[in-house]
């Protein structure tokens, strides 16, 4: 055989044997399907259907697309660069959100109930509640929400029996900050309608948004940011949507400010301090000029302070440099400690400084957002925290490296400036000290008209474009709800049960510890497997074939006798020694039935009953009062003990009880009482007791010539059939079988006989009426 039709085999009987598993059970299949499809359908009943509203906006990232010009560049100094990852975290930010909520006064919610769940207001809402302070509103409180109801006609919302006017500050019945109650535009309800209303803190308010929004790149190379949020209502969804964006602006118009307000204060404070150093050197310069009577320069002084000038304005220049620097170092040294806004880097021509200014100072923020939801060690956190020690280095770096370079530069610059001081100095007193009171004039000048422009230059951001973001789509819901998900929900809701259903009935006969398959006889026993016997439902006067004339039974005796070999042609079968492992298996009812069947066929049979303690064939044949082989046994009595219980068929009965039936049967009368009983019978089945009790049966099965051991379904221990084969080697049993007896059928409808055969007794289906054949379904369901 190829291995593709191996393959081929195994699949089918995996397929097979799974059919068989699960197949009789599909009545319990489509009642758990049928169930559970109505459950989803109270679900989806039950559940609030929810629509999706979509926005987007450009954001200018400096990492893609085109910068926006230089000249709005020029009017906007202190705009940092965006990186479109960053400003998606910004605008899903509990401070962005929580701004949301306040404005649109999420933290009210109006609602009625329903039958199967509440009904929420919002543009239909009768009123809109407002709070004064919405940060002081308590977590917990002792109320879930309040009834009340409107007055259009007297603008009136009464609580508790209580009248409240429009627009008028009351006191919070959940508690915290007062509140009012303005008309919404919509009063189409009766003024004896009561609504319920309840106050949720913003903050948990801004989880639950949070929870619902998802912000994101439109791709990995666009600077399109799309803005998702789901919500029971549509429109306010698209409310949420859009004043997000609007929030978000507003907080960057706001990071913004605050860096220009940062810058101006600097320069106002350097424009003080150089302010008085002109006015002391203009003093001077009137004194001198007053008291020395010095009125012009020669050309070689005016050219020599001319160039002594440039050079203290370039180092006036370095000085201003040196001292943001200075500042910039002291920010990133001591912002461990403190907090602030990023110092300007006025004046320091470095993109790089301005670039890791920027990123030091998101990451600051982003980790002062987290701090307050996260806990210390949170990973996140602990990330974040990380980006921040590794940038202060790189700025400290590049700080310090600056210095260097500016304090070589004001060194050169000295030198020069030196060497044409020392020229000065030849000239005359008063001329010289006339010049260098001006060079101090002309290089405090220069500084301060270089302020002076900065300083124009910083107020202009105050009014910053918002060029770097821009909408490119409003807000709009989905027209049909994107949860629940029907199709998915009934898909579950009929999946679920059936899988439930699928792990009962496998686990049920998984961890049942008893034989409850032929596989299972095939599997754990070299011993062939005979036969099987449906299972009789029938009280024990009618267990016999001849009593309840069952044909399916009889032709299930009739073909493991013929399997026997007991019927005429090739190799006969005289004697056969039916037993079992363990009390229960059936084996009184077996051969009874066989010697019943093999009588039925013309054969003179003599069915033995050599269970002298038990006597299960001699209660089934209702012999209990008649002598047997006790007595054969103990007093050699003759064949006449045997009783003719139906045409060809002698039954020998146990007789009186006895627990020394071992001892009896090595004695000469069994010899000569079987020898007689071979001579005088076509057939002969003897009945013994079960093998695991007594010896018995080791002791006739070398009188005999076939053992059939019988297996009870659903009885018999697992473990007893895993010691059948060693069991039987070693009792000495020659030319064993098994019979597998008392199959049930399987499944929930159990109308027939034994797995697999769907043989319905037509007799007995006519005779049972709807009602019992329904009550027979359900105990089978449960038991």
């Amino acid at each position: 055989m190829s291995e593709f039709q191996m393959a081929n085999n195994r699949q089918q009987n995996l397929f097979h044997i799974i059919l068989q598993k699960f197949l009789p059970f599909w009545p319990l299949f489509v009642v758990l399907g049928f169930v559970g499809l109505v459950i989803a359908q109270f679900y989806i009943w039950n559940t609030v259907p929810k629509f999706e509203s979509s926005g987007a906006l450009i954001v200018n990232d400096e990492k893609k697309g085109v910068d926006q010009s230089q000249l709005m560049e020029s009017f906007n100094v202190f705009e940092s660069k965006k990186i479109v990852e960053n400003e998606i975290e910004v605008i899903k930010s509990k401070d962005v959100v929580e701004d949301v909520v306040n404005t649109l006064g999420l933290y009210a919610n109006i609602f009625t109930n329903g039958f199967f769940n509440e009904h929420v207001y919002y543009k239909d809402a009768p009123v809109k509640i407002v709070l004064m302070d919405p940060s002081d509103v308590p977590v917990d409180s002792d109320i879930d929400d309040v009834e009340f109801s409107v007055d259009f006609e007297k603008g009136m919302v009464y609580m508790d029996g209580e009248g409240t006017p429009f627009d008028t500050w009351v006191s919070n019945p959940f508690g915290g900050s007062v509140l009012k109650f303005l008309p919404n535009g919509y009063e189409k309800y009766d003024n004896d309608k009561v609504f319920r209303f309840q106050i949720i803190p913003p903050r948990l308010k801004v989880n639950q948004i949070v929870s619902n929004l998802y912000v994101g790149a439109a791709s990995k190379s666009a600077t399109v940011v799309k803005i998702l949020y789901t919500d029971a209502i549509p429109e306010r969804g698209n409310e949420i949507v859009d004043q997000l964006i609007e929030s978000y602006k507003k907080a960057t118009v706001t990071s913004q400010n605050s860096l220009a307000s940062n810058t101006l204060n600097f320069i106002d404070e350097r424009m003080e301090v150089v302010g008085k150093d002109l006015q002391e050197v203009e003093k001077d310069l009137e004194k001198y000029r007053s008291k020395e009577g010095v009125i012009n320069l020669g050309e070689q002084g005016n050219l020599y302070l001319q160039n002594v000038g440039d050079y203290d304005r370039q180092i006036g220049e370095i000085d201003l440099q040196l001292s943001v620097l200075n500042k910039v170092e002291r920010y990133v040294i001591s912002k461990n400690k403190t907090s602030g806004i990023v110092p300007s880097t006025l004046g320091v021509n470095d993109p790089i400084l301005g670039q890791l200014l920027q990123r030091l100072y998101d990451a600051e923020i982003e980790y002062g957002e987290l701090s307050k939801t996260t806990a210390e060690n949170n990973p996140l956190l602990t990330v974040v925290r990380n980006r921040i020690e590794n940038i202060r280095p790189s700025i400290l770096e590049n700080v310090r490296s600056q210095k260097s370079n500016l304090q070589a530069s004001k060194s050169s610059l000295s030198t020069n400036s030196g060497k044409y001081n020392e020229a000065l100095n030849v000239l005359p007193e008063q001329e010289r000290i006339f010049l260098e009171i001006n060079r101090r004039k002309k290089s405090i000048e220069d500084l301060y008209d270089f302020l002076v422009q900065k300083r124009e230059e910083t107020a202009l951001s105050y009014a910053p474009t918002l060029g770097n973001v821009r909408v490119i789509e409003k807000a709009e819901a989905s027209i049909r709800p994107v949860s629940p998900k029907k199709p998915f929900i009934y898909l579950i809701g009929m999946l679920m049960p059936l899988v439930l259903g699928l792990v009962w009935v496998a686990g049920r006969e998984l961890l049942n510890t008893k034989v409850l398959f032929r596989s299972d006889l095939e599997l754990d026993a070299a011993i062939p497997v005979l036969g099987e016997l449906a299972f009789v439902d029938k009280p024990k006067e009618k267990l016999l074939v001849s009593q309840h004339k069952d044909l399916f039974i009889v032709d299930q005796f009739r073909r493991i006798l013929t399997d026997m070999h007991m019927y005429d042609g090739g190799e006969m079968i005289q004697t056969v020694m039916i037993t079992s492992s363990i009390a229960g298996e059936g084996k009184s009812y077996v051969s009874s039935n066989l010697a019943m069947t093999l009588a039925l066929s013309g054969k003179k049979t003599a069915l033995i009953d050599m269970d002298l303690r038990k006597a299960g064939v001699t209660q089934l044949f209702q012999l209990e009062n008649d002598m047997g082989m006790s007595q054969v046994l103990n007093n050699g009595m003759s064949l006449k003990v045997g009783v003719q219980k139906a045409e060809n068929l002698t039954v020998f009965p146990a007789g009186a009880k006895t627990l020394d039936s071992s001892n009896l049967l090595v004695s000469d009368y069994w010899k000569t009482f079987i020898a007689a009983i071979k001579k005088e019978y076509d057939a002969v089945i003897i009945d013994t007791p079960p093998t695991t009790l007594v010896s018995d049966a080791t002791i006739l099965a070398q009188y005999v010539d076939k053992t059939v051991i019988v297996i009870r379904h659903d009885h018999t221990p697992k473990f007893v059939l895993q010691h059948i084969d060693e069991t039987v080697l070693r009792k000495g049993f020659e030319k064993s079988t098994l019979i597998f007896n008392g199959v049930k059928i399987r499944g929930v409808i159990k109308q027939g006989y034994g797995y697999g055969y769907g043989y319905d007794d037509s007799v007995e289906f006519q005779e049972n009426s709807f009602l019992v054949r329904f009550k027979r379904i359900v105990q089978n369901f449960f038991n």
